[in-house]
């Protein structure tokens, strides 16, 4: 089963990181990284390719402790066969996170991709909340 994982860079903004991957070197980008008086948002990358998944989990910065994953989520076969044009209506569930509990990883969700917000529209609950209802993203198990 393919996954999409999350990888993070705690206390970064952004950062280009180089990786192996046989005779190549490959540049991935961590993004969308905040530290303000509401905390820490961890740069994050995000991938569903096996060979960059491997080539970051072999890494010296993934060993020690300086990459580390985030979230994963398993792809069903019926999803890869969806095409990803923006045009396309998302379904409630594809909307819908369960896993976040607080502020800081909703604005985290809307920060990434595909919603790609701003921080400046992100700067406490209440924008947090009003934009993702504006977007159509549910966190069911926040407060």
């Amino acid at each position: 089963m393919k996954q999409r994982i999350t990888y993070e860079i705690r206390g970064q903004i952004e950062r280009n990181c180089f990786f192996r991957i046989g005779s190549a070197l490959v540049r991935m980008e961590f993004t969308g990284g905040a530290v303000n008086s509401a905390g820490i948002v961890p740069a994050q990358y995000i991938t569903d390719n096996p060979l960059y998944q491997r080539a970051i989990e072999n890494s010296a910065d993934f060993r020690n402790g300086v990459i580390k994953r985030g979230s994963v989520v398993n792809i069903d076969k019926a999803d890869e066969n969806e095409p990803t044009d923006a045009s396309v209506v998302k379904s409630e569930d594809e909307n819908t996170y369960h896993d976040v509990t607080n502020t800081q990883q909703a604005r985290a969700i809307l920060m990434a991709e595909p919603y790609k917000c701003p921080l400046s529209e992100l700067q406490n609950k209440v924008s947090v909340r009003a934009k993702a209802q504006e977007l159509g993203v549910k966190f069911p198990d926040w407060i």
